[in-house]
C-alpha cells in the first residue's frame, strides 16, 4: 500500500475547500492598476474545533464525498508592498468530488469570503470557483488550490498555494478520513 495515499487524500480535500475558499481581496476598492500586476498574499487554516469534513469518510475507495468547511484568512499583503485595508477573513465552502485516499476528480463546489478590516468590520464578500476537474499526482493539494474570483471584489483574478494537513491523516487507509485541520498559503493574482 501507498504509505503517502492518507497525506494525499487529506492534501487534496484541503486544497479542494482553500481553492474554494481562496481570499478575495484586500480592499473595498476596485484593485489598482498596481496592484492588479501584483499578488495577494494570506495566510490560511482551518478554524479551531472546525475541520474540514468529508461525508462519507475518504478511504481507499473511490466515491462521491462531499466535503465542506470554514477557513480563517490572516495577513493578507500586496506582493509589492501596497498597502492593504484587510487584515482578516472568514471562508466557508462546500463541494462534492469522486475522491479516494489518492485522489480527486469531477470537482464542482463554490465558496464565499467575508472580509474584516483592521477594527474588525465587515468590508465585503467574495465567491470563487474551482478550475481544475482531476488532480492525480505527488502533491495533488497544490494543484487543486487552482481557482477563480467569479464575483463580488477582484473578479477575475486567479488563485494558487499550497496547504498541508496538521491533524493525523493516517486513518484514511483504514477505518476512513472523516475530518482534517491544515493552514497554508494562498496567493491571488491576475
Amino acid at each position: 500500500m501507498n504509505t503517502l495515499a492518507p497525506l494525499k487524500a487529506a492534501a487534496t480535500a484541503l486544497a479542494v475547500l482553500a481553492a474554494l475558499a481562496a481570499p478575495a481581496t484586500a480592499s473595498t476598492a476596485a484593485p489598482t492598476a498596481q496592484q492588479t500586476a501584483a499578488t495577494l498574499r494570506c495566510q490560511v487554516q482551518t478554524v479551531p474545533g472546525r475541520p474540514i469534513t468529508f461525508s462519507p469518510k475518504l478511504t481507499l475507495r473511490t466515491r462521491t464525498v462531499k466535503v465542506s468547511g470554514t477557513f480563517k484568512l490572516t495577513g493578507c499583503a500586496w506582493s509589492d508592498g501596497t498597502s492593504t485595508r484587510l487584515r482578516s477573513g472568514t471562508g466557508t465552502a462546500s463541494g462534492t468530488g469522486r475522491a479516494s485516499c489518492g485522489g480527486a476528480s469531477g470537482i464542482d463546489g463554490s465558496g464565499t469570503i467575508t472580509w474584516y478590516d483592521r477594527s474588525g468590520r465587515r468590508v465585503g464578500t467574495s465567491t470563487l470557483k474551482p478550475t481544475l476537474s482531476s488532480v492525480n499526482s505527488y502533491n495533488p493539494g497544490d494543484s487543486l488550490l487552482a481557482g477563480k474570483i467569479t464575483g463580488g471584489q477582484l473578479a477575475g483574478f486567479r488563485t494558487a498555494g499550497s496547504v498541508t494537513p496538521t491533524s493525523d491523516v493516517t486513518t484514511c487507509a483504514g477505518r476512513g478520513l472523516g475530518s482534517v485541520h491544515g493552514r497554508g498559503t494562498l496567493r491571488l493574482s491576475r
